[in-house]
This record gives C-alpha cells, structure tokens and sequence, in this order.
C-alpha cells in the first residue's frame, strides 16, 4: 500500500504546482501572501480539501484544509507562503518567479527551496493519494501559514491561539535535504546602543565617540557565548547584524546603535540568562575604556524547540525517506528558526521537520531545488500520510 501510494505521485504535477505558488510574489517584507493562498486554496479545493483562510487580526492570510476520514488520528502538514525578497534582479541567471528548470534538472526560483518546493510536494503526495483511490481513514490537516520569515506572529501563532494546533503529529516541510529534524535554534535579537559625547570633528578630544566604543564591543562579541553544545543543532552563535551612528562627517559621533542576532540551542530558556554576558563584556570594556556607556536591551525572543526521537512520527518519516530515496537519513537539527516550534513548546505536539530543498540555498539568488528531490519529497510524503493515518 505505502508504495502504491508513492508510485501514484506525478513527476509533472509536483512541478506545476511549485511554479504555480513560486509565480505568486508572497516577499516578506514588501507583499503579501493572498496570491499564494489562494493558488493553494485552489488546488486544495481540487483535492475536496475544505480550504479555509483563517486571517490574523492584521489580515494576513494562512490556509487550513482537511481531508480524510475521522475514524483514524489527526496529522498536521506546515508550511509557510511567504518568501524572502528576491533582492536584485541582477544576480538572478534565471527570472526568480519563473520557475524554470535549469540543465542541471533544478527548479529555480525565489521559494522552490523555502519552501513552495516542499508544500508543492505535500499537495502532489496528497493528489497522488486521490488518484491511486486511497482515502484516509485519519484526517490530514495542511496548515499553510503566513509572516514564517519575520517571526510567524501573523501565521502560525494565530492558528495556535485560535486553537487550531489539535493534531495528534504534525510535519514541518521546510528545506531539510529530506533528512529528519527534530530540534532547531532560538533567536534573541538584542539592541546595543553606545552613548558618547559630541564634538567639533577638528577636536575629537573633547568629545566621546559612540561608534569607537561600540567598534570595542562588536569586536569582543564572542566572548558572550557559553560554552555548550547541542548533539544535533550544535554551538550558540552571536552576530553583528545591522549598525547605524553619526549625524556628519564633521560631527563626533554620540550614539551608535548595533542590532544583535545571538542565537540559542535547546535548554536556553531564560532570556536574562542570555542577557547577562552581553553586561558583563560592558562592565569589562568599561574597565579598561571608563568612557564606554552601551545599554544592552532584548528586542526580540524565540525560544529553541525539540522533539523527542522517539515519537511514532519520527520513525515513519526515516521509513519513509528511505524508501523513497535508498537512503537512511539521519536525525538532524535545524540551525534556523521554523514554525515548529509553535507544535512542540506551545502544543506539544510530536513533530519532525522533514522537506526537500537545502537551506545552503534559501535566501540566496538563484534559490534551486533538484526536481529529483521535489518528487522523492513527494513520494515520501505519499508514504509518511498513508502509514500515520491508515486507510
């Protein structure tokens, strides 16, 4: 039966479905995902899915759809519409919403990676059931979800505050070179701002520049990192993201600003925790530069998430990649920061990340995924939904 349902799904099918959703321009930030939802809701209506645009208080739309019978379990499909900008167009050999495949036999194009490429994927394995006359005993529910690139506030997260993240496993399609992950990083995003004094630039004595201080502090970010290691997503990592100071060339400058991406790894959970080595470099410049006044503030804080390995969805996604590609994968960590967090720590809900695409090429020009790996995806989707839910 599971490779009945694998051998249903239509190479052609799963490619026109990823350039259908790539040709709807969904960047975040700059757009909107209503184009995107509604192609979706189209080929969900196709599969007599029920497509529903449930809309956060900001009118973003996410696409919640089932299908199946209710006398099995429940299994959530995630996958988010909105893309990253495409940036300039020059750096594209191929236009970005084309969706053409190259001669490599690599579909191109802004999100057939992250992640249209996988939630074509998901669709075509859902098609393939209905064309191999396979109805589910259990019910598969997508959620195809707004705003994942700037946090998810608008997209995920309203559906688990309406109460909608019910299932009893969820899949999360984002680009894991359909490998198996069941842990990904945090981000806290925190604001540095350095205080200085101004001056004439003719006499930068009598004044306290900002950006020199804040140059002391950038160059010593590393020693805020702990030493720990997560087995599956690895070390923290700090970045120096974004930086803005001055007034005028002839000026001293008295404040500079530094926005700071530190990500986190499973077991960090106390933002002050966090925090606290961001002060301790601050006292430390300060005795030896007691001009230095940097004020260190969280922005923003996502936690971490992990999933145990030994859920029942866990062992059918790895039974079901390997039987679509040869190959056993492994168990993996996710270094970025997915909407499955939203299933583990609010839901608690058993979920595996698992979709093809690789994230060495989201959000890059020429953004690719091998159709090869678009149709395995497919096909180990076909499996992962027939040997959860039953039929």
């Amino acid at each position: 039966m599971l490779a009945a349902a694998a051998a249903a799904v239509d190479p052609d099918e799963v490619v026109a479905f990823a350039r259908a959703l790539i040709a709807a321009k969904s960047e975040n930030p700059g757009g909107t995902e209503d184009e995107a939802a509604a192609i979706a809701s189209d080929i969900l209506d196709e599969l007599r899915a029920s497509p529903e645009i449930v809309r956060s208080d900001a009118g973003r739309p996410n696409v919640v759809a089932s299908l199946g019978g209710d006398t099995g379990p429940t299994l959530a499909w995630n996958g988010h519409l909105d893309v990253v900008p495409a940036g300039s167009l020059d750096t594209w050999e191929h236009d970005p919403w084309a969706g053409e495949v190259d001669g490599d036999g690599r579909l191109v194009g802004r999100g057939s990676a992250d992640m249209k490429g996988p939630i074509a994927a998901a669709l075509a394995a859902t098609s393939a059931l209905r064309r191999a006359g396979m109805p589910l005993a259990g019910t598969l529910v997508f959620h195809l979800a707004a705003d994942e690139e700037l946090s998810g506030r608008h997209g995920t997260k309203v559906l688990w505050e309406r109460g909608l993240l019910t299932q009893h496993a969820a899949i999360v399609g984002e680009p894991s070179e359909l490998q198996v992950g069941l842990a990904e990083r945090g981000g806290a995003w925190f604001t540095a701002t350095a205080f200085g004094k101004a001056a004439h630039g003719s006499q930068p004595h009598r004044g306290v520049n900002a950006i020199t201080s804040m140059a002391r502090f950038v160059l010593r970010l590393p020693e805020v990192l702990p030493q720990r290691e997560h087995p599956l997503v690895g070390s923290p990592t700090v970045n120096a993201a974004l930086i803005a100071g001055g007034s005028a060339p002839n000026v001293v400058p008295d404040r500079c600003e530094v926005d700071i991406d530190r990500r986190t790894v499973p077991g960090e959970t106390d933002p002050d925790e966090v925090r606290a080595p961001f002060l301790t470099l601050v006292e430390s410049l300060r005795a030896e530069h007691p001009e230095i006044e940097i004020d260190v503030e969280l922005r923003e804080w996502t936690e971490a998430a992990e999933a145990a390995p030994d859920t029942e969805i866990a062992g059918i996604a790895l039974d079901a990649v390997e039987a679509s590609t040869g190959a056993r994968p492994g168990l993996v960590g996710f270094t970025g920061i997915t909407d499955a967090r939203f299933y583990i720590n609010q839901a608690h809900v058993p979920t595996v990340i698992c979709g093809p695409g690789s994230l060495t090429v989201a959000h890059t020009a020429n953004e690719s995924v091998p159709v090869d790996e678009l149709v395995a995806g497919a096909r180990a989707y076909a499996r992962m939904f027939v040997a959860f839910l039953g039929t």
